[in-house]
């Protein structure tokens, strides 16, 4: 049964295959963790990778006088 909504966090639909949601939530499950808090834990990861990956990116461009890979 689901938690009731606690109006923290807006609630969000998305779609995954049959297959990789069962895997997930089983994985999750043997985690003793929600498949909410995997979801959430993930998109973090991703989200700081990304921005850590993009400021070094940025620093590059910086460094050798390029903005968004134009030469000045």
């Amino acid at each position: 049964m689901a938690r009731p909504a606690t109006g923290e966090t807006k609630l969000r639909n998305v779609r995954v295959p049959d297959e990789l949601w069962s895997a997930a939530m089983a994985e999750a499950k043997a985690e003793g963790r929600t498949l909410t808090d995997v979801i959430v834990s993930d998109l973090h990861r991703y989200v700081n990778r990304r921005r850590r990956e993009r400021g070094a990116l940025d620093g590059e461009a910086q460094r050798s006088g390029e903005s968004d890979n134009h030469p000045k």
